[in-house]
C-alpha cells in the first residue's frame, strides 16, 4: 500500500512538473509573438496602450511581421509629413491648428467662422487621430505609420513633397524628414515616391531641378521606388503649368525621361492625350470625392482607360471625404463613408489588371477626411465632435488590405 501511495505521489509531482515546464514553455513562445507597441509620452486624450494593444497588431520580431503582412508595391498611397507639434516643432502645433478657410465670396464668408483651430483638443479635422494630434519629425510616430501602412496591404508610399525651405502656409519646410522617413520605410520594406506639391513659382524648369535634386539625394536609397527603372513623380495640379510649356521643356528632355516617370493630374478624361503629348507618362486622378470630377468619378473609370490610350491611367481611391473643419462652406463635396461601403464601391469599379498601378487618398490626409490612418471618437463639447470609424478605430487599415488582395 505504501509504495502504491508513492508511486501515486510520484506520478502526480510528475505530472505537476510537466504541466509547469509547457506553461513556461507557452509563456516564452507568448512573448516571442506578443505586442510590444513603443509609445511617445501618452497624449492627454490619446488612447491607453492596452487599448491600442487590442487593436494594433505588431509583433516583436520584424521578420515575422514583415511575413505575416505581404504588400503590392503597385498600391501607391499619399502620405502628408507635414505635421507638427510643440515638442517638436519649435513651440506649436502645425496643420492641426489648421485655420478656417473663407468662402471665396465675400458675402458667403461672413456667415462662418474663420479663426484657427486650437489643439489638442480642438483640430482641423473632421475625425481625431488615435495616436493623439502628432508630429511628422516623432521617429516613434514615424514607426508605427510604417507599420501601419505594413498592415493595410499598400507597398508604397506617396510622400507630398516640397523643395529645401518651402511649405504650405499651414505647414514648415520637411524635406530634411525625408532621409529618416525613407529609413523607416525601408525597415519595414515599404517603397517611397514622391507627389511634388505646387510649391511657389514652380515651373517646369525647377520642376525638372528638384527631380533632379530628388534623385541625386535619394535615388541610391533602397526604399526609393522605380517603375521600370523609374523614379515615379506625381505632380498635383500639372495643369497649373500650360500644355506649351511641359512640351517644349519636358518632352524634349530625353535624360530626364530616362529617369523619371512623371505622372500628371487630369480633371476629365480628354486630359489624357495633351498630358502625353507634353511628356507626362501617366495620368492620375487623385480626388476621393467620387464625382468631384470627371477624372475621380468611378463609374467613368473603364471609360477614361480607354481614352487614355496613349498613356496609363492611375485611378485613385479612397475611403471618404470630408473638410468641413476646414472648409466650413464645403458640405456640398462631403462624402459619407457609409460604413465603408462608399471605399468598397470605388475598389469595385477599378479597370482590370493586376499589376495595374493604383493610388490611394490617403494615408493620413486628416484636414479633408480621406486618411485611412487609424481614428477615434471623440467629444469634447457640444461644439466640438469628431466621428468615428464603424468597427473601431483600425477599420480602414484592416479594409484597405481585404480591398487589396481581394483585387
Amino acid at each position: 500500500m505504501w509504495q502504491l501511495r508513492t508511486r501515486r505521489h510520484r506520478i502526480r509531482w510528475f505530472a505537476i512538473g510537466f504541466i509547469l515546464i509547457v506553461l513556461v514553455w507557452c509563456s516564452i513562445l507568448y512573448r516571442s509573438l506578443s505586442i510590444n507597441y513603443e509609445q511617445d509620452a501618452p497624449h492627454p486624450h490619446s488612447p491607453s496602450v492596452t487599448t491600442e494593444s487590442l487593436f494594433l497588431y505588431e509583433i516583436d520580431n520584424l521578420d515575422t511581421f514583415i511575413r505575416h503582412t505581404p504588400v503590392k508595391y503597385n498600391y501607391h498611397i499619399f502620405y502628408y509629413p507635414w505635421y507638427g507639434t510643440p515638442e517638436y516643432d519649435g513651440g506649436q502645433y502645425l496643420h492641426w491648428n489648421h485655420r478656417r478657410l473663407a468662402h471665396w465670396n465675400r458675402e458667403k464668408a461672413v456667415h462662418y467662422p474663420q479663426h484657427r483651430h486650437q489643439p489638442p483638443d480642438d483640430i482641423g479635422s473632421n475625425f481625431y487621430p488615435f495616436l493623439g494630434p502628432y508630429s511628422s519629425r516623432s521617429r516613434v510616430i514615424l514607426d508605427k505609420h510604417m507599420r501601419m501602412i505594413r498592415m493595410s496591404g499598400a507597398g508604397t508610399l506617396s510622400i507630398s513633397w516640397y523643395p529645401p525651405g518651402m511649405a504650405d502656409d499651414e505647414g514648415r519646410p520637411s524635406d530634411d524628414i525625408i532621409p529618416l522617413l525613407l529609413n523607416k520605410a525601408g525597415k519595414y520594406q515599404l517603397k517611397v515616391c514622391f507627389h511634388i506639391e505646387p510649391y511657389q513659382n514652380r515651373t517646369v524648369d525647377n520642376v525638372i531641378h528638384w527631380t533632379q535634386y530628388i534623385l541625386r539625394q535619394y535615388g541610391s536609397h533602397q526604399a526609393f521606388y522605380r517603375y521600370n527603372g523609374k523614379g515615379v513623380f506625381y505632380i498635383y495640379d500639372s495643369y497649373r503649368i500650360s500644355a506649351h510649356e511641359w512640351r517644349q521643356k519636358l518632352f524634349s528632355n530625353e535624360k530626364m525621361k530616362q529617369e523619371a516617370f512623371f505622372v500628371g493630374l487630369i480633371l476629365k478624361s480628354n486630359e489624357c492625350q495633351p498630358l502625353a503629348s507634353s511628356g507626362f507618362d501617366a495620368a492620375y486622378s487623385y480626388f476621393a470625392a467620387n464625382g468631384f470630377t470627371e477624372a475621380s468619378t468611378s463609374q467613368q473609370w473603364t471609360f477614361t482607360v480607354g481614352q487614355c490610350k496613349s498613356i496609363p491611367f492611375i485611378p485613385s481611391v479612397g475611403p471618404g471625404y470630408i473638410d468641413t473643419n476646414v472648409r466650413p462652406w464645403n458640405g456640398g463635396t462631403t462624402r459619407p463613408r457609409q460604413n465603408g461601403e462608399y471605399y468598397k464601391k470605388m475598389f469595385n469599379d477599378l479597370p482590370k489588371g493586376n499589376d495595374r498601378i493604383v493610388t490611394i487618398t490617403s494615408f493620413n490626409e486628416w484636414g479633408e477626411g480621406t486618411q485611412i490612418e487609424p481614428a477615434v471618437e471623440r467629444s469634447i463639447s457640444k461644439n466640438i465632435t469628431y466621428e468615428s470609424y464603424h468597427q473601431g478605430p483600425f477599420t480602414y487599415i484592416y479594409l484597405t488590405r481585404e480591398l487589396i488582395f481581394a483585387t
